[in-house]
This record gives C-alpha cells, sequence and structure tokens, in this order.
C-alpha cells in the first residue's frame, strides 16, 4: 500500500491507495456523490479505497473486462 502521498489518509486509514483517481469517473451515481458547477464531486465515496474492492477492480481489469461490467460488479458491494 502507498502511504508516502501528502494526500494519505484522504479517506480513512488502512484505505487502499492503489487508484489514484477514480477509473469510473465520473460515474454519475448520485448515492456516491454529485454534481457543483458542472463537476462531478465524489470526494465522500470510499468504494475504490476498499482492498478488497481495488484488489478485485484491478484483476477484473487485467483479465481485460469491460470497465462498464467490473463497475456494475462494483456497485453491487455498495
Amino acid at each position: 500500500m502507498r502511504e508516502s502521498c501528502d494526500r494519505y489518509p484522504c479517506h480513512f486509514e488502512g484505505q487502499d491507495c492503489t487508484f489514484c483517481f477514480c477509473p469510473f469517473y465520473p460515474c454519475l451515481d448520485e448515492s456516491l456523490g454529485c454534481m457543483i458547477d458542472g463537476r462531478w464531486r465524489c470526494d465522500g465515496c470510499t468504494i475504490l479505497h476498499r482492498p478488497d474492492v481495488a484488489a478485485e477492480v484491478v484483476e477484473n481489469l487485467l483479465r481485460g473486462e469491460e470497465l462498464e461490467i467490473v463497475w456494475r460488479r462494483v456497485r453491487l458491494k455498495i
């Protein structure tokens, strides 16, 4: 786990920082964020920083699965 980021811990202790950016941005899921001044804001979303989710996303993307399919699986974990 990378802990040298100047924003660590940006969400919670023990988070997985594999993804410094969200590959699903903007997901436009209003339960995870909102549109403010024309920009998608998801500051409070922690789903991609859960170690189990980050590992699953990496595994599925490396297997060549489409981003939309991976997102649907991640969404079910919320």
